[in-house]
C-alpha cells in the first residue's frame, strides 16, 4: 500500500532513487515538478480565458433572457475569476528555485518540496473553483436556450 510522504521523507526517497550525492538530479526532479504545475495552471487559465471571452460576446444576451440565466452567469463568472486569482497567487507565481536557499542543500530541497505541495493545493482549489464557475455558466446557457 502506498503511503503519503512528508517532504522530509520524500527527499530521502528521492535520494534512494537518484543517489544521495546527486543533488543536480534532485533539483532537476523538482524543477520538472514546478514546470508541470506551471503547464497545468496555464491550461486552466486558458479555459478561464475562453469562458470570459465567450461571455463578452454572448453573456449580455443570455443575461437579458431571464432571471435564472442572469444569476447563473454572474455566479459562474465570479467563480471563474476566483479561479484565475488563485492561479495567479499559487502555481503561476514566479519564483526562481536558485534564488532561495535554506541552511543547507537538504533543507533547501525540503523547502522547495513544501512550496511545490502548497502550489499543488492552490492548483486543486483553482480547478474546483473553475469547475463550479463553468457549471454556473453552462446552467446559464441551458436556461437561456430553454427560455430564449
Amino acid at each position: 500500500m502506498l503511503k503519503k510522504l512528508t517532504p522530509e521523507e520524500e527527499l530521502e526517497f528521492l535520494k534512494e532513487i537518484h543517489g544521495a550525492d546527486d543533488y543536480s538530479k534532485l533539483f532537476s526532479e523538482l524543477k520538472d515538478a514546478f514546470a508541470l504545475l506551471q503547464t497545468r495552471a496555464q491550461m486552466l487559465l486558458g479555459l478561464a480565458t475562453i469562458c470570459l471571452t465567450i461571455t463578452g460576446f454572448s453573456g449580455p444576451r443570455m443575461a437579458q433572457s431571464n432571471v435564472y440565466s442572469r444569476f447563473l452567469i454572474g455566479f459562474g463568472l465570479i467563480f471563474v475569476m476566483l479561479s484565475v486569482m488563485v492561479l495567479a497567487a499559487g502555481p503561476l507565481r514566479l519564483r526562481w528555485m536558485t534564488a532561495w536557499k535554506a541552511g543547507d542543500v537538504d533543507e533547501t530541497l525540503i523547502e522547495h518540496l513544501r512550496q511545490r505541495n502548497l502550489r499543488t493545493r492552490f492548483y486543486r482549489v483553482a480547478l474546483v473553483l473553475l469547475m463550479v464557475g463553468l457549471t454556473g455558466y453552462l446552467l446559464s446557457l441551458i436556461f437561456y436556450l430553454f427560455n430564449g
